[in-house]
């Protein structure tokens, strides 16, 4: 059942974030705190969307707490574990706690879901392109085969 597919990790880059803008204008709820790992929070995704990879992640009272480090789990039932900031410690919260993000760094689940067909992401395209140039190379290859011979013969 879908493994660990890091299927968020590519979204954080429309995310910025990296300037201090201070708090956001609201926060919503994403997960809920499971267990601390390696100095990590795994938390549970309770929102409908997946929050954007280093997005930052507050408390209610909007306390920035930490970053989204890495999201795994089936996608019906994601997780995401939190990089704590410096001096915020993970062991601190229990099973439930929840956590809150910025609804500007979340991603609809329908971007991480496949396609409906007639609506491929240039894959079809991609592969008539690879073909069309296969042939070209080819013809290229057999041009420059006879004209090497031709000087010889004369």
């Amino acid at each position: 059942g879908g493994g660990r597919g890091g299927f968020g990790r590519g979204g954080g880059r429309g995310g910025g974030g990296f300037r201090d803008e201070g708090p956001p204008a609201e926060v919503v709820e994403v997960s809920t705190f499971v267990h601390a790992c390696e100095g990590d929070a795994v938390t549970k995704l309770t929102n409908e969307k997946i929050p954007y990879f280093n997005a930052n992640i507050y408390l209610q009272n909007k306390t920035q707490i930490g970053k989204v480090d890495e999201i795994f789990g089936p996608i019906n039932e994601s997780y995401f574990s939190i990089k704590m900031l410096e001096g915020i410690v993970a062991t601190s919260y229990a099973p439930g706690d929840k956590f809150y993000i910025d609804p500007s760094k979340l991603l609809p689940l329908a971007r991480f879901l496949p396609q409906p067909k007639g609506q491929a992401q240039g894959g079809g395209r991609g592969g008539r392109g690879g073909g069309r140039g296969g042939g070209r190379g080819g013809g290229r290859g057999g041009g420059g085969f006879r004209g090497r011979g031709a000087p010889r013969g004369g």
